[in-house]
């Protein structure tokens, strides 16, 4: 009767330690998830104040400013001129 209760108590023992083992990497595990999240979180947030930014700057020129200024300078932007319109470019070093 005793070499049995020695036997059960082993296979007790093994479980627990091994319980343990499995808590102490899940453990590890969600500290590193948690870790990665939180910077994944960091860069979101970084990435929607842009956003927010941006969206500030366009809801600015879309209420004050008026609407053939703000045609003409996004036009200027991306490249477009008037016919028979000369565009001189300042290449001086610094500018």
């Amino acid at each position: 009767m005793l070499k049995l209760f020695n036997r059960h108590s082993y296979i007790l023992m093994f479980f627990i330690v091994f319980a343990l083992l499995f808590s102490l990497g899940l453990f590890a595990w969600i500290k590193i998830d948690t870790r990665e999240q939180k910077q994944r979180l960091e860069a979101l947030n970084a990435q929607l104040d842009a956003l927010n930014l941006e969206n500030e700057e366009v809801d600015y020129l879309l209420n004050e400013a008026d609407e053939a200024q703000l045609y003409e300078r996004l036009a200027r932007e991306r490249g477009y001129v008037y016919a028979n319109e000369k565009v001189y470019y300042d290449v001086t070093p610094g500018k």
